[in-house]
């Protein structure tokens, strides 16, 4: 197949979260099963042209924006240690510093919604120029919502997107890029698609139920989230609209690049190792913890990496921060987010300076560090479409500790429940006194029971999260788009 699969952020050019490392890791697996798939994203000011070999495709390209033509530049290279290639759309919305917010204000930008619905329509004048006929156009979280829309209302007619079915991807539903009408007024999209049978939602638009409505096939990145969506606790609004697509709606769990999260060949860690020689993993310990200024001990440490935010669960672990610490650990952090949280956070490292660390930035190698170090990962998130670091954590001999949701259900099960299969610590309710109790389970077996959390180590370390799987069943979804029949609407 021709696949077109365009995000607003692809590692290593531009990275906030997940979405950045599944956007770099999808294409590459849909590659190796033999499909031709090339990547769109915009070109932020920070992304360093030579560091990456990004080079010039065509200068004063103009997409349609409103009664107007939008003025953009077209670049290409490729993802690394791939023949994936990588477009980049440059225009005078896209071209800064930050990705989703102004760097200097910390705001969200105030034209976001005109950044990504060029970006969208510049995509699609770009296909026509690169004579690029997609059998699918794979679009990716609020960003990207109103490629379907388009697809369907103004290129359908067009010969080279006569046979392109649309797959769409809910990533985070907590994110639906909804913005006033007038934030659009200059796409001059028409009126009669801002109604609730469209785009319209609660008299605003909604980028992301416009993929919902038109997309042909949509998707999300677990099971279980699949379920959760289309209920009102986590659907946002949009669970009656998800519901109506249910026949077409598919839920997979990512995969994880094991070129780059591997221990046994990653070069950011201290010491590499595997399932069958575990002691690096002592020494990468060891040597984070002289790094960050702990007590060099044999103390479990209890890692997380995450956005600082409510979501990700954090109040919990700070409601019972001194009792975990009272259970003989260690504690290392590394994230950004709330300023308060974080506040909180750090008045914790300098309670216990020799068995916590707080680290508010983002540092990929400290990241990659804290996985191979840990013992624990914690994840006791309020809702988790899939989660990587659970995956990334097994990988690497650690243990997560997660709630029953999304795409941690997928991936993690209760090894209190099941000692013969089990690869992780989970608990049901966002609760603190819950969550407390899945770490006291799991400390306890690290330190009561060594011979067992071995075992528990080397288990999940054999755990197979390659793409290979992942891959497979994308493959099925696009086949099952081809087969759709557009009704329009």
């Amino acid at each position: 197949m021709n696949i077109v699969f365009i995000s607003a952020e692809v590692v290593p050019f531009s990275k906030t979260g997940g979405l950045g490392d599944v956007s770099a890791a999808f294409p590459k697996a849909m590659k190796e099963l033999g499909h031709n798939i090339v990547i769109f994203t915009p070109l932020y000011k920070k992304i360093n042209l030579e560091a990456h070999n990004i080079k010039l495709v065509k200068k004063d390209l103009v997409a349609p924006v409103g009664d107007g033509l939008e003025v953009f530049e077209l670049y290409e290279s490729t993802l690394p240690d791939s023949l994936v290639q990588v477009y980049f759309i440059k225009n005078k919305y896209l071209f800064r510093e930050g990705i989703y917010v102004d760097e200097e204000t910390g705001e969200d930008y105030a034209d976001s919604a005109m950044r990504f619905f060029s970006f969208s329509q510049s995509v699609f004048t770009s296909l026509e120029l690169l004579d690029f006929a997609p059998d699918i156009i794979h679009a990716n979280d609020w960003h990207t919502g109103l490629v379907p829309f388009l697809l369907k209302t103004q290129y359908v007619e067009k010969p080279l997107f006569s046979k392109t079915k649309s797959v769409y991807t809910i990533h985070n539903i907590g994110y639906q890029g909804i913005y006033p009408l007038e934030k659009l007024a200059d796409a001059n999209i028409p009126e009669i698609y801002y109604t609730d049978d469209f785009l319209g939602f609660n008299d605003q638009i909604n980028f992301m139920k416009a993929a919902v409505v038109y997309t042909d096939i949509l998707t999300t990145v677990s099971s279980k989230y699949a379920e959760e969506i289309q209920t009102k606790k986590y659907g946002f609004g949009l669970e009656k609209f998800i519901e109506t697509r249910k026949d077409d709606l598919y839920g997979i769990v990512h995969g994880i690049d094991l070129t780059i999260w591997n221990p046994k060949v990653d070069p950011l860690i201290v010491k590499n190792y595997d399932v069958h020689k575990l002691k690096g993993k002592a020494e990468c310990k060891s040597y984070l913890q002289d790094k960050l200024n702990l007590d060099v001990s044999d103390k479990p440490i209890l890692g997380i990496i995450t956005r600082i935010a409510s979501q990700k669960g954090l109040n919990m672990i700070m409601k019972k921060f001194d009792a975990i610490m009272d259970l003989k650990v260690q504690f290392i952090l590394l994230g950004t987010g709330d300023p308060k949280l974080e506040k909180r956070f750090k008045s914790k490292e300098k309670k216990y300076p020799e068995d916590c660390s707080i680290n508010i930035e983002f540092d990929n190698r400290l990241a990659h560090q804290i996985e191979a170090a840990s013992d624990f990962f914690l994840m006791p998130s309020i809702y988790e479409p899939c989660g990587l670091n659970q995956m990334y954590s097994m990988a690497y001999g650690t243990i997560p500790i997660v709630r029953n949701t999304g795409g941690l259900s997928d991936t993690v099960t209760d090894y209190v429940d099941d000692q013969a299969n089990g690869n992780g610590f989970v608990f049901e309710n966002a609760k603190a006194d819950e969550f407390f109790e899945a770490v006291e389970l799991a400390v306890s077996l690290y330190h009561n029971d060594q011979p067992s959390f071995i075992k528990l180590q080397k288990r999940v370390m054999n755990i197979d999260f390659s793409w290979n799987n992942a891959a497979k069943k994308w493959q099925k979804v696009y086949e099952q788009a081809l087969k759709k029949r557009w009704k329009k609407k």
